[in-house]
């Protein structure tokens, strides 16, 4: 080769490795905490690992992130709040326990919104999803994605609900949501909230007879040892939030926030593509387990969705007609775009 090829080869070899997406030495040494509550073996769990190692190798060693499970770190609020005051730095869950400081947050939890996981998708990371995000980064919650728990079912361990009306009655465990309680309440069912961390036990002991959750989520937690009955409702999907401490974020250097934002991208696509794989086989195993499975007939869901209609409007005048109407826009878009 001659000695001019040579050089030029060389200098493309350099300029390729500084125009990538980041520089190892742009990094500066740093420590991490990425705290959930779900089990290492969820697919929350997972993707919080995965990230972990995807920013470690971007960083060439230099940032180490410790990912921490089952609300070891604290509860669901204490946690956000941390994330807040910049003490944690990294966090996936629910978002509820920020309903009062960003209203918007409360259609997650409207009965009966989506039709499929494509939907939700579609509009957690369009418009939607854009105009939640900047009002979380305005409370000190940088959005890195959205990722999946899935569509949420009712288990109990008193009867099987096969009928609407064999809901009545039962105690149950639901987020911390007016919307949710109202909705519940308005089919019969007494419910009220609890702490995740106490749910377990709250099960065992009868204090309550059932929860609602998404599948993988009671599977990996073994709520099969505490529930006799699944019903599979699917009245809610459930979102996860995965985010950085927006104190934390504004510390990194450009080249940080890039691959950051890389990596996360490529964690939410796993995290949602693991829970989707592990669905099927969650359910299974709860069968397998002892659990008995039931799915309501459509017209007791049709039932449903009347009688919570009345009982969830005040909470949707709360959240913002302006932003129901483009949640309910943006699921349109998708849904002419299916067809």
């Amino acid at each position: 080769m001659k000695r001019h090829h040579f050089l030029a080869a060389v200098a493309a070899a350099v300029l390729a490795t500084l125009s990538g997406p980041t520089l190892a030495q742009d990094f500066k040494a740093r420590q991490a905490r990425f705290g959930h509550g779900m089990a290492d073996s969820h697919p929350a769990g997972q993707a919080a690992k995965a990230f972990a190692a995807d920013m470690d190798k971007a960083s060439g060693g230099k940032m180490k992130i410790a990912v921490i499970a089952n609300q070891a770190l604290g509860p669901d609020p204490q946690m956000l709040q941390a994330l807040q005051g910049g003490v944690q730095e990294f966090y996936t869950g629910s978002a509820l326990a920020l309903l009062g400081q960003v209203k918007e947050i409360g259609f997650q939890d409207v009965p009966f919104l989506f039709n499929s996981e494509a939907e939700a998708h579609a509009v957690f990371d369009g418009a939607v999803g854009d105009q939640l995000n900047r009002k979380l980064d305005a409370v000190g919650i940088k959005v890195l994605g959205w990722w999946e728990n899935g569509f949420r079912h009712i288990t109990n361990s008193r009867r099987p609900v096969n009928t609407l009306a064999d809901l009545k009655g039962i105690k149950l465990r639901t987020q911390p949501n007016p919307l949710t309680l109202d909705a519940f309440k308005a089919i019969g069912a007494n419910a009220a909230p609890l702490p995740w961390s106490e749910l377990f036990v709250a099960l065992e002991t009868k204090a309550f007879d059932g929860q609602e959750n998404p599948v993988v989520l009671m599977y990996t937690q073994r709520f099969y040892e505490v529930q006799k009955y699944m019903t599979l409702s699917g009245h809610v999907y459930s979102p996860l939030i995965f985010a950085v401490s927006k104190k934390f974020w504004d510390g990194l250097s450009p080249d940080e926030q890039r691959a950051m934002s890389e990596a996360a991208r490529k964690a939410t696509q796993l995290q949602r593509k693991t829970n989707a794989a592990e669905a099927a086989s969650a359910l299974q195993g709860m069968k397998d387990k002892g659990v008995q499975v039931t799915q309501l007939p459509p017209e007791d869901l049709k039932k449903i969705r009347e009688l919570v209609a009345p009982a969830i409007a005040p909470h949707l005048e709360k959240i913002g007609p302006e932003f129901m109407n483009l949640v309910h826009a943006e699921i349109g878009k998708v849904r002419t775009a299916a067809k």
